[in-house]
């Protein structure tokens, strides 16, 4: 890697983008990459400023999710740092502008330098402790899981996560349940979970019982009750296959609507049976 690369991918020490809440939510939501990461690679420039509206201090940034196999823009305040929102191209098309090709193909060249630098960097440092050091992402999964001798259980909500009518992301939950337990590992028991045959049954159920279409549901989240930052994703498909699908259904009901338009008239009115008529009421003079 070239010098000027190096420069371009500079690592600040001190970060300057950050999440609103509204931005962690759509992060949460729309990708499977964690806040945090994606600060980092947006302050060290694996992504693509691909322009603002004229007098907007708000800039759109291209950028590459390698967990999702995906292309967002997030919005971000060029003056305070602030990611105001995160969009997938078709969102940011209706809203704003049309992505080109070489804009993503120059996002996805960015990002795989940036992350060959980290390694080399990497690398670097390892070499330079000359000391046995565990990897990052290691550390970060150990932690002490209790063992206990008796039985306990998760209460847990099964909820989708689903593109609305209106091509908006929303969540519903479809059934509560409890799973038991030894080893208090949340992750480790949700996928032991999802071995049970019967569980897919009462999903389909949920999701009927709820009214929401299968192709429009692109991912399933198992939360803890009493702790909602306890959860686990289980991915259907690509958010963007999701909004493909609710577009189609809304086509379709609204071509419903203008077929059934001819027939509606809000003064029609259907005659009441003669058993269900009430007698009319009068005053008599005594």
């Amino acid at each position: 890697m070239s010098n000027r690369e190096q420069k371009a991918f500079s690592f600040r020490q001190q970060r300057f983008a950050y999440p609103s809440s509204h931005a962690a939510k759509r992060i949460f939501q729309r990708t499977s990459i964690d806040s945090l990461e994606l600060m980092k690679l947006l302050d060290n420039g694996a992504c693509v400023n691909i322009g603002q509206i004229a007098g907007s201090s708000r800039r759109h940034l291209l950028f590459f999710s390698q967990k999702d196999k995906f292309y967002y823009v997030a919005i971000q305040d060029e003056r305070s740092g602030k990611i105001i929102t995160i969009l997938p191209p078709a969102y940011h098309k209706n809203s704003a502008w049309k992505i080109t090709t070489e804009q993503c193909l120059l996002a996805k060249e960015r990002y795989e330098r940036y992350s060959e630098l980290a390694l080399v960097k990497k690398s670097m440092k390892k070499a330079e402790n000359n000391t046995l050091s565990f990897d990052k992402e290691s550390q970060r999964s150990t932690h002490y899981r209790t063992v206990t001798t008796t039985k306990r259980d998760y209460k847990i909500w099964v909820q989708a996560l689903y593109i609305s009518e209106h091509l908006t992301t929303k969540r519903k939950t479809l059934f509560k349940t409890s799973i038991d337990f030894y080893l208090d590992d949340f992750e480790i028991n949700i996928k032991e979970f999802l071995k049970n045959p019967v569980l897919y049954e009462k999903i389909d159920n949920g999701i009927k019982n709820k009214r929401l279409l299968q192709e429009t549901i692109y991912a399933l989240c198992f939360r803890k009750k009493k702790d909602s930052s306890t959860f686990y994703i289980v991915k259907l498909r690509n958010e963007y296959e999701a909004i493909t699908h609710a577009k189609k259904y809304k086509n379709q009901i609204q071509h419903m609507k203008q077929v059934l338009s001819f027939y509606y008239s809000p003064s029609l009115a259907l005659p009441t049976p003669a058993s269900m008529k009430l007698p009319r009421l009068c005053w008599e003079l005594f």
